[in-house]
């Protein structure tokens, strides 16, 4: 019998030695990445708007409230578990309001009975704040560690995507110096990053953009948000034109920005891009950046798009070849 084994130990030796002298490389085992679990992804998310109230912008207020519907219907069709505030560019003038959350409850949650028009009457700020916008100023005080503390309470998530979205339609005067640099590093300092590094809050901004040809907007201002823009390309938010007929494109943007954020799935591994497979709830979803999946190869990621960005609570498996392994 052990001579047996020993004649059956040196044929599997044999068979490895040709094998690897003929050059034959043996594959290393799939890799499955399953995010099978009752939440797959972190839903939380505070919105802070900051809506400019100064003459001329009663109507970009209306455009934007009037897409209030279908924002909020996504969000609560993906099950996200949201806070949203409003605040004003104005702090000085006669009708110093801004700095302080519009509207009471100071914020509107999925629960918030008519949530729409309680949101949309908080975006309907009128035109009667201060010309020399503040905004960025606005969005500080309205953040700080004491407003958050006291009126503010209950809003701010340490454990939540952070994203503020500016309508103006002129740059902000905030009296800071740097001011770009200088609203980054009190978002970096507010909100701690997530376990890989990258940032868990995002600015974006709708308004007057350089590249925008004829832009004028009511009033004829055509004055580019500068700033705004710069702490929005620093934190890989969204710019879109305030000079539209309506904000929809503007607000889907956003929408599927937030959406990218929280439900890019970063792979463990390096993969061969063709083996990747993906299923959500057991149903194979197609490689697309319409409605399903692509790789994005600068954070090793899957990213899912339209129809098939996936819902909280979903199952989803993310299945794959090392690229290692080739």
């Amino acid at each position: 019998m052990k001579k047996e084994f020993s004649l059956l130990l040196a044929a599997l030796v044999s068979s490895t030695l040709m094998a690897c002298s003929s050059g034959v490389q043996f594959d290393l085992p799939a890799t499955s990445d399953n995010f099978d679990q009752s939440v797959t992804y972190n839903n939380k998310v505070d919105i802070l708007w900051i809506v400019d109230n100064s003459s001329s912008m009663l109507k970009h207020q209306q455009n934007l409230g009037a897409q209030l519907p279908e924002l909020v219907s996504k969000l609560n069709s993906l099950k996200m578990d949201y806070h949203m505030a409003v605040v004003t560019t104005s702090m000085g003038g006669t009708t110093p309001d801004g700095g302080k959350f519009i509207g009471s409850p100071k914020y509107v949650t999925s629960s918030t009975p008519d949530l729409v028009n309680s949101l949309k009457n908080r975006m309907l700020v009128g035109e009667a704040g201060s010309s020399n916008e503040r905004g960025l100023e606005s969005m500080e005080t309205a953040l700080s560690a004491s407003y958050l503390a006291n009126e503010g309470k209950g809003f701010f998530r340490n454990d939540a995507l952070l994203v503020v979205i500016a309508l103006s339609n002129e740059d902000d005067k905030s009296v800071v110096s740097n001011p770009v640099s200088h609203y980054v590093n009190f978002l970096d300092g507010l909100k701690r990053p997530w376990v890989d590094g990258t940032r868990s809050w995002v600015f974006n901004f709708i308004g007057v953009l350089p590249t925008s040809k004829n832009c004028t907007t009511f009033n004829d201002y055509s004055e580019s948000g500068l700033r705004f823009m710069g702490i929005a390309e620093e934190s890989g938010g969204v710019q879109e034109s305030i000079c539209t007929a309506n904000l929809s494109s503007a607000v889907s943007s956003i929408r599927a920005r937030i959406y990218q954020i929280l439900t890019d799935f970063k792979l463990s591994k390096k993969p061969v891009i063709e083996s990747i497979t993906v299923t959500i709830n057991g149903q194979a979803i197609p490689r697309s950046n319409v409605n399903g999946w692509d790789y994005i190869a600068a954070t090793n990621a899957v990213r899912f798009y339209g129809s098939a960005v996936p819902a909280a609570d979903a199952s989803i498996k993310v299945d794959f070849k090392p690229a290692e392994a080739n």
